[in-house]
């Protein structure tokens, strides 16, 4: 065999030993990339450090309110009002707890934490984990459809369908408990130069708990208080002694 010969197989070799891989990480630099340049570029997201966000909520023809402060690195308060029911989470990256009503405060249960872990990279914050792996506590892949999975570590995952022609999620999949619930991004707005979700529809397949979310007002890198993600599990343990 000549050395002309011996040196094009070795080559050959080579490259079939990294098809499998290549393609891969192709595609999902592919989809990330056009994920990113929708919403106005890694750069122009790596600025947002927090976001605050109103909305009105429709469920069974009752109509309610939430409002919700997120942070880049995982952080998240959400307060939600439907009739007389309300619920306040509040979660720091790592613990969270829960209220009810005028009841006490409750430590998050281990699938709660779950959630939450999640709960943090849901609907537009999926670009806090998506764009930036040196910041992500967990994987990401690309299917060979397209569909992005994220899955934070201690978490459950994601699924991101993105629209052929925008580029931005279209749908989000993530399972509770033996349900799956999708969240169907029905509209976007445009806030200082970045796409936010305006209406999104979430069901779980039970009809009498879809519903229909419109946001009203966001506020990007919004001065807040660390208390309002400040976590005392010491009060929420005592009042679950009780």
């Amino acid at each position: 065999m000549s050395p002309q010969i011996s040196s094009s197989l070795r080559i050959f070799s080579i490259l079939l030993l990294a098809l499998p891989f290549a393609p891969q990480g192709l595609a999902q630099e592919g989809y990330l990339g056009r994920w990113a340049a929708a919403v106005g570029g890694r750069e122009k997201i790596a600025a947002v450090r927090s976001t605050y966000r109103e909305a009105t909520i429709q469920v069974a023809g009752v109509e309610g309110t939430i409002k919700a402060w997120h942070t880049s690195d995982g952080k998240y308060r959400k307060e939600e009002r439907i009739a007389s029911y309300s619920v306040v989470e509040v979660f720091d990256g790592t613990n969270g707890t829960v209220q009810k009503g005028t009841g006490p405060v409750q430590k998050m249960s281990e699938p709660e934490v779950r959630r939450a872990i999640s709960t943090a990279y849901a609907n537009w914050n999926a670009v806090f984990f998506a764009f930036f792996p040196e910041r992500r506590h967990g994987k990401l892949d690309v299917e060979s459809d397209g569909t992005i999975v994220l899955r934070p570590e201690g978490g459950i995952e994601w699924r991101v369908t993105l629209d052929r022609q925008t580029s931005l999620p279209k749908v989000m999949e993530h399972k509770e408990g033996d349900r799956t619930v999708t969240v169907t991004f029905v509209s976007y707005e445009t806030v200082d130069g970045i796409p936010f979700e305006k209406e999104i529809r979430r069901t779980n397949g039970d009809p009498r708990f879809d519903a229909v979310i419109r946001f009203t007002k966001t506020v990007i890198n919004p001065p807040a208080d660390p208390s309002l993600f400040s976590v005392d599990l010491g009060k929420a343990g005592a009042a679950m002694d009780r």
